[in-house]
């Protein structure tokens, strides 16, 4: 259709389709997804603690970060043999020559992980290879119970050789020779001296790393599902907010070009009509623009509905059983958006800090409510009065409920944890 002295409705279409190029450019970040660190997607393989060999320099802090807290735990429980050296019966100069050599193994322990960190799987069996054949060779100068220094090359294994099958075919070697040095000292004297129950430790901070290192693995994956449903999220919302401006302007805007193209060819044969015609455009106009403030009304506001899903996704990614309702149906209309922040927020602290099995969500016209059965937290009870609830989070949450003239408490949850919960007062 076109206007003998104005633009046309392809024209007009042209330009409301340029609101949509947003949702052109989010489905290329879409594809772009699986373009995400490898060290942030660790395969079946991977040890979840190590860094990538291609890791960039933020994973290699996290990886040092961990590896060091770490470490420096490890090395404190070393005390204990260090004292069963200097209290055995051998001269001072070899209980020196074994405390020097003790601590050659203890600064490999601490520094080797630098030369493994951007370093593939053969470099770093080569250098735990190493650091293994040296504690092996304690055996001389501290004795049978050098076998309590092994545990550290099993730990070690565990952070920075970036295959579980590598951390535990040195956990089964470590066994396998202090089950030697126990045999080769005899079975008595193991048992006494405690050197028998070395392979019993080694086996238990093997499971431990494995353990762990699955923990850490799921952790990884929930923040890569967090992060992928919060971009999801916006390209969806960008999507329906460009489909909302073609709605409300496309119409609207090809009327109103045709009503004033055709009122221009009328002002001089027929000014009363052309008045009539320019009236409508008006009116258009302001329909309009009242379209385009309620979209962008609703674009500003979180929508319950959309954050029922979310939470129900998060939850069950986590592990966490998920009482919900369906929909945000039972709130009342003026509510919706605040219980939506509150859902987020909520979520997101069950699914972070409770350390939760179930999680429960209960919504009502003036209420919603959000309880775990995870840690809780302590002294959470506050006055509705309170000035400060928690962390920013909450104290964001209790900011937005007193816009709205809601109120936020907190406090221990029916389920034994934590308990949340933000109520409209009445009007």
């Amino acid at each position: 259709m076109t206007g003998p002295d104005g633009p046309t409705l392809t024209d007009v279409t042209n330009l409301s389709e340029v609101s949509g190029a947003g949702s052109t450019s989010t489905t290329t970040e879409a594809r772009g997804a699986g373009d995400a660190p490898r060290a942030s997607r660790p395969s079946a393989r991977a040890f979840p603690w190590a860094a990538a060999p291609d890791a960039d320099d933020a994973e290699v802090r996290v990886a040092r970060r961990r590896w060091y807290g770490g470490a420096a735990f490890g090395l404190l429980w070393q005390a204990l043999l260090l004292v069963a050296v200097w209290t055995d019966d051998r001269s001072v100069a070899e209980h020196v020559s074994a405390t020097l050599a003790l601590a050659v193994l203890y600064v490999g322990f601490v520094f080797a992980p630098e030369a493994m960190w951007r370093h593939g799987l053969r470099r770093r069996v080569v250098v735990l290879a190493v650091l293994a054949g040296y504690a092996g060779l304690l055996l001389v100068p501290v004795g049978p119970a050098a076998v309590w220094s092994w545990l550290l090359i099993v730990a070690l294994s565990g952070f920075v050789t970036a295959r579980l099958w590598v951390a535990v075919a040195v956990l089964g070697t470590v066994v396998a020779a202090e089950l030697v040095v126990a045999a080769v000292v005899g079975w008595d004297i193991a048992s006494s001296s405690g050197i028998l129950f070395a392979p019993i430790i080694a086996v238990s901070i093997g499971a431990s790393m494995v353990f762990f290192g699955r923990q850490r693995a799921a952790e990884d994956q929930l923040g890569v599902a967090q992060d992928e449903l919060t971009r999801l999220a916006v390209v969806e919302e960008r999507a329906r907010f460009s489909r909302d401006l073609h709605d409300v302007l496309g119409h609207s805007l090809t009327v109103v070009t045709m009503k004033s193209a055709l009122a221009a060819r009328l002002v001089d044969v027929d000014p009363v009509r052309a008045k009539a015609e320019m009236q409508d455009v008006e009116r258009l106009s302001r329909e309009a623009l009242q379209g385009l403030r309620q979209a962008v009304g609703g674009y500003r506001q979180a929508d319950l509905d959309a954050e029922l899903v979310s939470a129900r996704t998060a939850l069950d990614t986590a592990g966490v059983a998920a009482e919900l309702p369906e929909t945000g149906d039972a709130a009342a209309e003026d509510a919706r958006s605040l219980f939506a922040w509150v859902l987020r927020e909520g979520v997101t602290n069950v699914v972070r800090h409770a350390a939760a099995s179930r999680a429960r969500v209960t919504l009502t016209r003036t209420t919603l409510t959000i309880e775990d059965d995870g840690t809780g937290a302590p002294d959470v009870t506050e006055p509705a009065g309170s000035p400060r609830v928690g962390g920013n989070g909450l104290r964001g949450l209790r900011e937005r409920a007193d816009a709205v003239g809601a109120s936020v408490t907190t406090g221990t949850s029916d389920l034994g944890g934590f308990l949340l919960r933000v109520e409209r007062r009445p009007r």
